[in-house]
């Protein structure tokens, strides 16, 4: 199941349909299952700014993989160790946070990809079914897992062209927040500057090769983003949608207590 779902998810990268993904942050495989249940086209479950630990995939993943779901993991850091553990887990792909410089690239192309295209040690448990599928696993991990940089600064994006020229990574993904405070430009706005390096971005991934991928707050950026060349989107999270639902219902509770209620 884990193969085929990260070859699922590749397929769908590389039509010509924009992907949408949601955030996952609560470690807990109910709220996985949940999430999975809504059938996005994957999950990000998010080990960088959530609870969510390399160590707690293996418990975490069979909750999306029962609904068919593809699942990327973001890491903590740029570790090798945990790309190598959250691929052994299972995991569809990954996205890795903060890549500034072609150096950074490579090497997390060489910690995610078996010889002779990377260095990633061999002792997939989860991902190969227990062993059960090693030498099908070992033979198509390489190109069934999705691997996805992430840009977010300045640095990265003055060293964007040689990023891009480095083999072996399929997606670059903006980081819009940290972009934009690293450029001194307002956070969550698209437009003036902000749409021109998005532009720019979008223009030199296609050049290179690879896919633009980005993440969105509202359903209204999506169009215009389509239009500049990206092709994988998050959009929400489990957090926020357990607020907005909340608050959306208690927003009209209340009117039973000003006494304007039905």
């Amino acid at each position: 199941m884990p193969l085929t779902l990260a070859k699922s998810l590749k397929a769908r990268l590389r039509s010509d349909q924009p992907v949408f993904g949601a955030w996952v942050g609560i470690p807990h495989p109910t709220v996985i299952e949940l999430m999975a249940r809504s059938q996005f086209g994957f999950l990000l479950l998010d080990g960088e700014h959530s609870p969510i630990g390399v160590q707690d995939l293996a418990s975490l993943l069979p909750s999306a993989e029962l609904h068919g779901t593809p699942t990327i993991f973001r890491p903590r850091s740029k570790s090798a160790a945990d790309i190598k553990a959250a691929l052994d887990a299972g995991v569809s792909g990954l996205m890795v946070p903060m890549i500034e410089t072609a150096e950074e690239a490579r090497a997390i192309v060489a910690a995610g990809k078996y010889a002779p295209a990377g260095m990633r040690g061999i002792g997939p448990w989860r991902a190969s079914g227990y062993y059960e599928a090693f030498e099908t696993y070992l033979a198509e991990a390489n190109d069934a897992t999705t691997l996805i940089l992430q840009l977010e600064s300045a640095k990265g994006l003055a060293n964007l062209e040689d990023i891009l020229a480095v083999e072996g990574f399929d997606v670059l993904f903006v980081g819009p927040a940290d972009l934009a405070s690293s450029l001194g430009l307002p956070i969550g706005r698209f437009d003036g500057e902000m749409r021109d390096v998005l532009q720019r971005t979008a223009d030199a991934v296609k050049r290179a090769g690879k896919l633009a991928a980005i993440d969105v707050s509202a359903i209204s950026a999506i169009p215009e983003l389509i239009e500049m060349g990206y092709c994988l989107f998050t959009i929400g999270s489990d957090m926020g949608f357990i607020q907005a639902s909340s608050r959306g219902l208690v927003r009209d509770l209340a009117a039973f207590s000003t006494g304007q209620g039905t």
